[in-house]
């Protein structure tokens, strides 16, 4: 798995709302039914010490379904639903066939990570939420921890606190390490079709299981 997908993976758990139970938004929720944003992802490499920084669009659904292209040097699409994830790698040289790794899973970090804020801005069983000066501070309890490896989540708004206002996400891992994602053009309650959330192997492509 590459230097881009591996903190993404363990970053399956962030997206704050009130949701019903059945799993539709209610009116004022803060974690929309859909979104989709551009992001851009900071992190510090462990062996080298540099910062990596990464780009790319996530498209989400509640719960449990989210896309991530990169569209930086390092092109790579991970895709994930309650039945199966995907990550695909195309070959920058031809003839080389691309990279595609098939899993069978329900639940992956990335997308628990959006689902847990379904619970909202305010305490619960996963989080405790402290409202600093410039950002809301999200203080995982000990379950939160063990599913979503995460210690604390610091969230950076442009005004109100809706998800649609999200600039900034840092986040702090079970490990202490720290990443950054900032978001822009966050587009809530898209329609998404079906497939973005599957993936079909293009022609020449190794998968592997």
């Amino acid at each position: 798995m590459t230097n881009f997908f591996k903190p993404l993976v363990i970053l399956s758990v962030l997206a704050v709302g009130t949701m019903a139970k059945n799993g539709m938004a209610v009116k004022n929720a803060f974690l929309p039914k859909t979104f989709e944003a551009q992001f851009v992802k900071e992190e510090k490499n462990v062996l080298s010490g540099k910062m990596m920084r990464s780009q790319g669009k996530v498209n989400y659904q509640y719960p449990g379904r989210i896309r991530m292209e990169s569209t930086g040097n390092d092109k790579t699409i991970f895709v994930s639903n309650p039945f199966e994830t995907f990550l695909y790698i195309p070959s920058d040289f031809e003839g080389v066939p691309n990279e595609l790794t098939v899993n069978k899973t329900k639940n992956v970090p990335m997308s628990k990570f959006f689902d847990a804020l379904e619970k909202g801005l305010k305490t619960n069983s996963i989080y405790t939420v402290k409202r600093k000066k410039k950002y809301v501070y999200l203080v995982f309890s000990k379950s939160g921890i063990t599913e979503m490896k995460i210690l604390s989540a610091k969230l950076y708004f442009g005004g109100k606190e809706k998800f649609s206002y999200l600039k900034k996400v840092e986040i702090t891992l079970d490990n202490n390490k720290d990443m950054l994602f900032s978001f822009n053009h966050i587009k809530v309650n898209r329609k998404f079709s079906k497939s973005i959330f599957e993936f079909k192997a293009p022609a020449n492509t190794r998968i592997s299981h």
